[in-house]
């Protein structure tokens, strides 16, 4: 089943914009990105320039081939690296990042901050793998696009974090401290399943097309939007040619959790952990029949429940 989307995260990087699937079945895709587009924003709307984006893009080339010449630095014969106060006697030498973790762990101090800043360690490479990346912050970002999703029960999600399979488990990496820059506010311009054909009765007063959602201080800062969707598949009958045109149209529930950031305190979260995890959540199964409806009459709202499963 083809899912159609254009999202805007109006205060959510580009780069920290991940959409995840799974199922019930266990099939998962993790940060789709062949089908969608995201385009930068800034914080009042507007798209970031070409011209923005290159400067940005010269000045990230510059970084990298710093960092790339650090790493190629020879060495000195009389090298001895700094082992950051972590030294057991005057004069130790800490020559490799091992070094200076292993001198830290001596002293059973925590490693995370000098891992990040050690000159062993940036020129070995280890100073950006050894953590989660941290957010970026100054823009938003619109998602549009496609993606095909199973016809069975599952969710595709937008949440906090970068997702990955750990132990059968789909879980997200993050850094604890960063969880008050993770603003899920949204605005959905477009959510269909399936073909939509130009019909009202399809894309109409039970679509989430317009739905805007904004956290605040009020409401919690950061958050866990969740939109429950029942799928209905739906044929549509009685066109001229004896035209006969199949999709779904779709009912939903919503949740909104505030979280705090007191809550979220593991860097490897389970996205399905009783705490929750700030992001837009869609979860939906598809009905086990289906509807007919003629081209001249309205789809009636008076489905049965048991029609859904």
């Amino acid at each position: 089943m083809r899912v159609d989307m254009n999202i805007t995260f109006p205060s959510l990087h580009c780069d920290d914009l991940h959409l995840d699937a799974m199922d019930v079945a266990g099939d998962s895709q993790l940060n789709i990105v062949d089908t969608l587009v995201k385009k930068r924003l800034h914080l009042d709307g507007s798209i970031l320039s070409a011209e923005e984006i290159r400067v940005e893009a010269n000045k990230n080339s510059q970084k990298d081939k710093e960092r790339e010449q650090l790493k190629d630095r020879k060495l000195p014969d009389d090298y001895c690296g700094s082992c950051y106060g972590a030294q057991e006697k005057e004069g130790d030498c800490c020559n490799t990042c091992d070094e200076v973790m292993n001198a830290y762990k001596r002293k059973r101090w925590g490693s995370q901050d000098v891992i990040r800043t050690a000159e062993q360690c940036q020129r070995e490479g280890k100073a950006d793998k050894m953590e989660p990346k941290r957010m970026s912050k100054g823009e938003g970002c619109n998602l549009s696009g496609y993606m095909m999703f199973s016809r069975v029960a599952g969710n595709f999600h937008i949440a906090m974090g970068e997702g990955v399979e750990r132990d059968g488990r789909h879980i997200h990496q993050f850094l604890p401290e960063d969880s008050i820059n993770f603003n899920a506010s949204h605005v959905i311009h477009k959510l269909s399943f399936g073909p939509d054909y130009g019909l009202d009765d399809v894309r109409g007063r039970t679509s989430l097309d317009g739905v805007s959602k904004i956290v605040t201080e009020q409401n919690g800062s950061t958050g866990l939007f969740q939109y429950f969707v029942k799928i209905v598949p739906t044929t549509y009958k009685g066109f001229s040619e004896g035209r006969v045109l199949e999709t779904n149209r779709y009912f939903f529930t919503e949740r909104f959790r505030p979280l705090m950031t007191d809550v979220i305190e593991e860097a490897h979260h389970d996205l399905g952990g009783k705490d929750g995890l700030a992001g837009a959540h869609v979860g939906g199964a598809v009905g086990s029949g289906s509807h007919a409806a003629q081209e001249h009459h309205k789809v009636q709202n008076s489905l049965l429940p048991g029609v859904f499963f």
